[in-house]
């Protein structure tokens, strides 16, 4: 009735209809909130279930006071002192390499393939430093030597001897944190770096702080060789944008103004490309190009683009049929060729449909997975989508923190893209099909 009348909804229905909208597109918003926020974050708490809405999306950490310096620090591991196991701070009098120490492996040990580098692990533990003595790494304070994992004993001095804590807090070894930490396959143990600040502290002198790591987005990016990757995916987008935006326009111009036999037998034929689902035809079209050579190159994924798509010279043909024809007819009194026609008149006219049809390509060649993962097949080919994919299946255990900030890179261009051209966008959706 109100649409009837021309009058505006009531003010309680419009605050009903915008809260309804509003909270789906909030929605519809989470996941992408979730990558940037999960983007931020250290990898032991991506997956973790937060103890407060705080903690949701905001990365946490610890601060504490080592040497009456602050640091920040990650919580190695809980320690728990008995008289049958004790633990002790020594320092050593000699020097021997962190390899035959009993330590887990952390951050500094580590490289991009993941394996053993003996510089680092052999790297010198000088009397200048603190050694935690316990079941793996055992002292002996009588004799006051170290008994080492590699068999050597070394002359150690007793630092403190770390009693149970009498009001019955819980232990836990610190260690110093640093941004570039997050670059490590597992992040949060710095412990293979000897010369880091640490200590053994009860719970209520670890102090809780919000730590967001932008420093994940540069090691994302090198990990998944960014700048390779976009080249590749712009390479594609450019080539598949140009071919199907050209090819799709003559076809268009030819079923909408040239009359010729058979046309609308052909035009049908072409609709009904679009009824033949991908995985039919994809094993005889991998056969065909493996005939001519192109498996391994781009020639899959951009020469096809050049005859055009069903789909899109179906949307041109009937924004073509709105135009006025008194326009095209006073173009060939004139002495125009149905290009010239093409270009001069109809071109103009159409570039909201055509720049829908660019921008719909553009998105399905950026977003294409499939297409990369069936026809290339080296590392350097990879775009974009493939090579999130190669990164992700490349670790035992996803670098969730690193995928997601990479994800969030690739993703922020399709948004951009889309606010940038999102009028004009829908002024070919709406004006697509009608006629004059």
């Amino acid at each position: 009735m109100a649409e009837a009348s021309g009058k505006r909804p009531a003010l309680h229905q419009r605050v009903v209809i915008h809260a309804i909208l509003a909270g789906g597109a909030l929605f519809f918003l989470m996941p992408l909130v979730w990558m940037v926020t999960t983007s931020l974050k250290p990898l032991s708490q991506t997956m973790r279930h937060p103890e407060s809405i705080g903690e949701a999306f905001l990365g946490t950490g610890h601060t504490a006071e080592i040497g009456g310096r602050t640091h920040d620090v990650v919580l190695e591991r809980k320690i728990d002192p008995t008289p049958e196991s004790r633990v002790f701070i020594v320092q050593p009098l000699q020097s021997f390499a962190a390899g035959e120490l009993a330590i887990p492996l952390g951050a500094e040990m580590l490289r991009e393939d993941s394996v053993f580098n003996k510089r680092e692990m052999n790297v010198e533990v000088t009397p200048e430093m603190k050694v935690l003595a316990d079941d793996k790494n055992r002292f002996d304070p009588v004799s006051g030597r170290l008994a080492l994992v590699s068999g050597r004993t070394v002359p150690a001095r007793l630092v403190r001897t770390i009693e149970p804590d009498p009001d019955g807090e819980q232990l836990w070894l610190v260690r110093e944190w640093r941004p570039e930490d997050t670059d490590s396959k597992e992040i949060g143990s710095t412990a293979g770096d000897v010369s880091r600040a640490w200590d053994v502290l009860p719970k209520s002198k670890l102090r809780k702080c919000i730590r967001e790591i932008p420093q994940n987005y540069p090691a994302a990016l090198r990990r998944i060789r960014f700048g390779r990757s976009l080249f590749n995916t712009l390479f594609l987008c450019v080539m598949t944008v140009a071919g199907t935006v050209i090819a799709s326009m003559l076809v268009a111009y030819g079923f909408a103004f040239i009359e010729f036999k058979g046309r609308n037998l052909l035009f049908g034929i072409t609709l009904a490309t679009m009824m033949i689902p991908f995985p039919v035809v994809m094993v005889p079209v991998y056969l065909l190009y493996r005939e001519l050579g192109w498996i391994g190159t781009f020639k899959p994924l951009w020469v096809t683009s050049w005859f055009g798509s069903a789909f899109f010279i179906f949307l041109l043909r009937q924004f073509f049929l709105g135009l006025p024809k008194d326009l095209l007819d006073a173009a060939r009194i004139d002495g125009c060729s149905e290009l010239e026609i093409l270009w001069h008149v109809v071109v103009p006219l159409s570039r909201p449909a055509i720049a829908m049809v660019a921008l719909f390509t553009f998105l399905g060649t950026w977003k294409d997975f499939l297409g990369p993962m069936i026809y290339l097949n080296h590392q350097s080919q990879f775009t974009l989508s493939l090579a999130l994919q190669a990164f992700s299946s490349e670790h035992g255990g996803t670098p969730w923190h690193l995928l997601m900030a990479a994800s969030t890179v690739v993703s922020v261009p399709l948004i951009i893209l889309f606010f940038a051209t999102m009028k004009m966008f829908i002024r070919g959706i709406a004006m697509t099909g009608m006629k004059g």
